[in-house]
């Protein structure tokens, strides 16, 4: 886990809008304007990280006392190690929800649902277009629970900006 938590990439800001944006009457306002975000730090600027990371985030979660991780991101390696402590913060009360990843082929049949979503102790969201249709990218699995608009949505970017980005991260 990286102790700077400055957000060097752009998905983090984009997401954390998207819950907890407030109303400055010039950009967008969040799904829970007035919750209290901690930003942990997992991955690097590309993206990219280690599971040991995502896990020290995570016992950082219970440690602390959250209410809810939300993990926008995901991998295709399963981790006993990151199971372990995905069902420790569950057993300690905390809501995991994790995005089902953006690596759908279209065929119902197919299981693409990325890691930490697939575990049992998280919550696997999918996305939808403006119409309520899954949109043709989703991870597709029965460990999907819900789904949410993920499809061009506008919210708070780097440098106090505001900018566009689909995903199932977005949902």
């Amino acid at each position: 886990m990286n102790e700077i938590w400055n957000d060097d990439n752009g998905h983090g800001t984009h997401v954390a809008g998207i819950i907890a944006a407030r109303n400055n009457s010039i950009g967008v306002l969040g799904v829970a304007p007035g919750a209290e975000l901690y930003a942990v730090k997992v991955l690097d600027q590309y993206g990219g990280g280690r599971i040991s990371d995502v896990i020290e985030g995570i016992e950082w979660a219970v440690q602390n006392e959250m209410d809810l991780v939300s993990m926008s991101f995901g991998t295709t390696e399963y981790s006993q190690a990151l199971s372990d402590s995905s069902a420790s913060a569950y057993n300690a009360g905390i809501l995991l929800v994790a995005s089902a990843g953006n690596n759908g082929d279209g065929n119902l049949s197919t299981n693409d649902v990325m890691y930490p979503a697939k575990l049992e102790s998280v919550i696997a969201v999918s996305a939808i277009d403006q119409n309520n249709i899954a949109v043709p990218w989703n991870a597709d699995g029965s460990e999907v629970e819900l789904a949410a608009p993920g499809l061009g949505i506008y919210s708070t970017w780097l440098d106090g900006g505001y900018h566009s980005m689909s995903g199932t991260s977005m949902a």
